[in-house]
């Protein structure tokens, strides 16, 4: 027998007509009316090659065979209502599910601070692991499983990607507290005189503020690069470079680093962070629980946390 071809719902026909004794009481229990329960059965009897069921007074009486099935016939459908009712019945107060999630190192200080605070609150028995992202494809990540949710600005986005905005941020300059200039306006051309420590992203990216510069025919001496923000701001900290960076992380790191931040001498057009999930997990209880605690944690600004951040136009 082929199991592609067998209509579940003939079997919770069945199990209700065998407990019943009765069609009609069978049909009422499962709100049908008496001839889609007879007919059924008869598809029941030609699928199984038995009877299964025969007058007897006023009632139905079992044949061997069908008393022979109930008992798997019980388990089976428990199974399967099991099955259903598992994919329903998410808690997030008792959920033990790890979530993985992947996004640059930039963002982990304005996540998972507050990550953290929520999942103890919400979801205390539940873990989450961060993945970088230079260790994943996220494309195959998103498709397999092997990642939730991933939180950036990617450079393509596959049809099979659902997404909702996170936050949105610009670039603000960074400069040691200490240093001469931090409490002047930063002109254009003292922007590019000074020494800066650039933060490469990628071949593609991170490269916003240069060409801005080139339209103006201008460049900038960077003095430094570095793969990561982590690196940037001890450096800015120590006076001599000044940095470009995104305002959000900035803040955050002036709170607790002698910096302070000013705003930059060119046009740099705000741009929007994203949170990406897969078309296969749109409508997973669990994901979608994990997006609205991420959500709550994002629209709060980092410096809401403790105290205003150092800053001046």
């Amino acid at each position: 027998m082929n199991l592609s071809g067998v209509d579940l719902n003939l079997l919770v026909v069945l199990q209700a007509v065998l407990e019943e004794r009765s069609a009609t009481k069978a049909a009422a229990r499962l709100h049908l009316t008496q001839p889609a329960v007879s007919n059924a059965l008869a598809r029941l009897r030609v699928l199984l090659g038995d009877p299964l069921v025969v007058r007897s007074g006023r009632g139905l009486s079992p044949t061997p065979a069908a008393l022979a099935i109930q008992p798997r016939l019980d388990t089976a459908l428990r199974l399967v209502d099991g099955i259903v009712h598992d994919l329903d019945d998410f808690d997030i107060a008792t959920t033990t599910r790890e979530w993985v999630i992947a996004f640059a190192d930039l963002y982990g200080p304005l996540v998972l601070p507050g990550l953290d605070r929520q999942l103890q609150q919400k979801a205390p028995r539940s873990s989450v692991r961060v993945t970088p992202l230079d260790r994943i494809s996220v494309v195959d990540a998103l498709a397999t499983g092997e990642i939730d949710l991933y939180l950036g600005i990617p450079t393509t986005v596959p049809s099979a990607w659902h997404s909702e905005p996170a936050f949105a941020d610009d670039t603000v300059g960074v400069i040691a507290a200490h240093h001469p200039d931090a409490r002047s306006v930063m002109t254009l051309e003292r922007f590019i005189e000074l020494p800066h420590v650039h933060v490469r992203i990628s071949p593609g990216r991170g490269r916003e503020v240069d060409d801005a510069l080139a339209r103006l025919g201008r460049t900038r001496r960077i003095s430094l690069t570095v793969p990561h923000y982590s690196s940037l701001f001890p450096v800015v900290e120590n006076g001599h470079c000044i940095a470009v960076a995104p305002r959000r992380l900035a803040r955050y790191h002036a709170r607790n680093s002698a910096i302070s931040l000013f705003e930059l001498p060119l046009a740099l057009p705000p741009y929007d962070v994203r949170l990406f999930w897969h078309e296969r997990v749109d409508n997973d209880a669990g994901t979608a629980a994990l997006r609205s605690i991420l959500r709550e944690v994002l629209a709060a600004e980092p410096s809401e946390a403790g105290n205003p951040s150092p800053e001046r136009g």
